[in-house]
């Protein structure tokens, strides 16, 4: 069977990855509809079709995706895929992943973490090497969840398992808005874990729902002041437009 990409690549990042320049795989379509969701024009389904092929990216061979990593190899050291949602797309996601592999790149998955079986066959066959996870309200807060993806019912649940995942690198991150910035709540779940906390300067302007465009985005110094507060974590970070990506803890 031939494997068909539908998404969008960004052959040089230096963005997505702390201190990496990488390849960024977009894979189209996502299960979970957030109100904040900057990357909303990949989640438009064609057909009522979850997997695999997506409004929003050109579908082409997956051959063609391959090329173009091969192509950046000189000027990176890993790929990260994203989306939407990657593991929306496990046949794919897997394909690609081994071909980077293949190429002795990095993998890195940017992921809203219900598919958590999934990540963890790719785990298995040493396919991943670090895991972004976004978290998005307090995982004991299962309300709140619903509301912010658009109704799935048992996303944090899902999300619980994945965070509970061994032998990978984990970074949890948190795009927060006025109207969603339970961030203690959620630092609070992650206290004694070996991992990376970022907390992401939320841009109103992208989102989808009307209400939260209207709404003022927290400034660098505010983020500052929260991750401040989380010293009880062993890396705390803040990323804005201003300034990108800064440790603060």
């Amino acid at each position: 069977m031939k494997l068909i990409f539908s998404g969008i690549i960004i052959p040089v990042s230096t963005i997505d990855w702390y201190g990496r320049s990488v390849s960024v795989v977009f894979f189209n379509g996502c299960n979970f509809r957030c109100l904040y969701c900057s990357n909303n024009r990949f989640i438009k389904v064609a057909n009522q079709r979850l997997e695999p092929l997506y409004r929003g990216g050109d579908a082409i061979a997956i051959e063609d995706i391959e090329k173009q990593v091969h192509d950046s190899r000189m000027f990176i050291s890993a790929v990260v895929f994203s989306g939407g949602e990657p593991t929306a797309h496990p046949q794919e996601l897997e394909h690609l992943a081994r071909f980077a592999k293949g190429q002795g790149l990095l993998v890195g998955i940017e992921t809203n973490g219900y598919y958590s079986e999934r990540l963890a066959g790719l785990i298995e066959k040493k396919l991943v090497d670090k895991m972004f996870l976004d978290i998005k309200a307090p995982l004991d807060n299962a309300e709140q969840y619903r509301m912010i993806t658009g109704g799935v019912g048992d996303a944090a649940e899902r999300v619980k398992k994945t965070l509970d995942l061994e032998d990978i690198d984990i970074e949890v991150r948190t795009t927060i808005f006025r109207s969603f910035a339970d961030v203690p709540a959620i630092a609070s779940s992650l206290s004694g874990r070996n991992l990376t906390y970022v907390i992401q300067q939320g841009r109103p302007e992208y989102a989808p729902d009307e209400k939260l465009k209207k709404e003022k985005p927290f400034t660098r110094e505010e983020l500052m002041d929260l991750a401040r507060n989380m010293s009880f974590l062993r890396d705390v970070r803040i990323r804005t437009r201003e300034k990108g990506e800064e440790r603060i803890v």
